[in-house]
């Protein structure tokens, strides 16, 4: 019986860390261990009108990751294929690049079911200093196309380049996935 017990406790226990957050109705993010969900946005800022999720070390390490789900078939700009959710990357990432005409290396991620991009980009202002609260040296924005129709745009913030922090948000963002419909009876 105890043993039952243990087992039964265990279980539930592995479930409980393996929760799946929600980004919209059709994608599943699970938290990279030691990370949690927050509010996305501060207090009393009106939501936007896609979902949207943040998550932030649990131990307070300067690093966060905000998720969207955006459309990916806006008129006049598709996102269906690898060129253009490059151009979809290329665009979503002008904010953290050091200029209008900046060309940074795309790398290309494995995702299950999908296809994703990456663009990094380090603050030339923060280089050799520290961050001022609630700034980071490095945005690594992160678009994904899963299932040749939803489109997930990602940034991860964050300090060191090829860190824990860094290492744990793309697990976090890799986990994404649609979510499988539920069968009809």
């Amino acid at each position: 019986m105890k043993r039952l017990a243990a087992i039964l406790l265990l279980s539930c226990f592995a479930l409980a860390r393996v929760h799946a957050e929600m980004l919209g109705r059709e994608v599943e993010v699970i938290a990279a261990p030691g990370w949690e969900s927050v509010a996305p946005l501060p207090p009393g800022q009106p939501l936007p009108p896609y979902p949207v999720l943040k998550f932030v070390p649990k131990d307070g390490r300067n690093a966060a990751v905000h998720l969207s789900l955006v459309p990916a078939n806006v008129p006049g700009y598709e996102v269906t294929d690898l060129p253009s959710l490059k151009g979809f990357n290329l665009v979503a990432s002008r904010p953290y690049l050091p200029g209008p005409d900046a060309r940074p290396p795309v790398t290309e991620l494995k995702v299950h079911d999908g296809i994703g991009v990456a663009i990094t980009s380090e603050d030339p202002a923060l280089i050799g200093k520290a961050p001022p609260p609630g700034e980071y040296k490095i945005a690594t924005t992160v678009s994904l196309l899963l299932g040749g129709k939803t489109l997930v745009h990602c940034i991860v913030f964050y300090d060191e380049k090829d860190s824990a922090d860094f290492q744990e948000a793309m697990q976090l963002i890799l986990s994404a996935a649609t979510k499988a419909p539920s069968p009809t009876i």
